[in-house]
């Protein structure tokens, strides 16, 4: 497990958890609409985070983590943008599932499951693309970082499906 090496991480990491457990409670100090499921399963869908709102702790955590060096900028910022691009595919990917997902047969999301399945792997190769040139350009211990990240992305993805 990688740990979290400076205290701004900490500090930002339990304002996070702080303010996502207040949401609950500030959402109930409103009054309720005369429809209320529909308002309840409303706010729970824009409760959650998308990708793209996601990854901007993500790179923050991987830079800080790799302790990206002035000379190493350039190939970061290459890492940065596929980890952008991608969020934004996934989250197009997403949007797109739920504009269709009413009627959906057994056909429909083994289709819908093929089209995620091309995301991930264009997404994976944009970052592969753009982060050999960074690993390439890391220290060993830098590298050893690297890929404790990459391996707890991997088993979060991996559990998560």
């Amino acid at each position: 497990m990688i740990r979290l090496r400076t205290p701004f991480l900490a500090a930002a990491l339990l304002t996070s958890v702080a303010a996502v457990g207040l949401t609950p409670a500030l959402a109930q100090t409103a009054p309720e609409p005369a429809n209320s499921t529909a308002a309840r399963s409303e706010a729970h869908h824009h409760a959650r985070m998308t990708p793209e709102q996601f990854v901007d702790g993500r790179i923050a955590l991987w830079k800080t983590e790799l302790k990206i060096t002035p000379g190493q900028e350039k190939q970061w910022q290459e890492v940065e943008a596929a980890m952008r691009e991608n969020a934004k595919a996934f989250d197009q990917a997403i949007a797109a599932a739920r504009q269709n997902r009413t009627g959906t047969d057994a056909v429909q999301r083994l289709e819908l499951r093929e089209q995620f399945a091309k995301v991930r792997a264009d997404n994976g190769a944009r970052l592969l693309a753009a982060f050999k040139p960074l690993y390439a350009s890391l220290s060993p211990n830098q590298q050893q970082v690297a890929n404790q990240l990459v391996a707890a992305r991997h088993h979060h993805w991996h559990h998560r499906a």
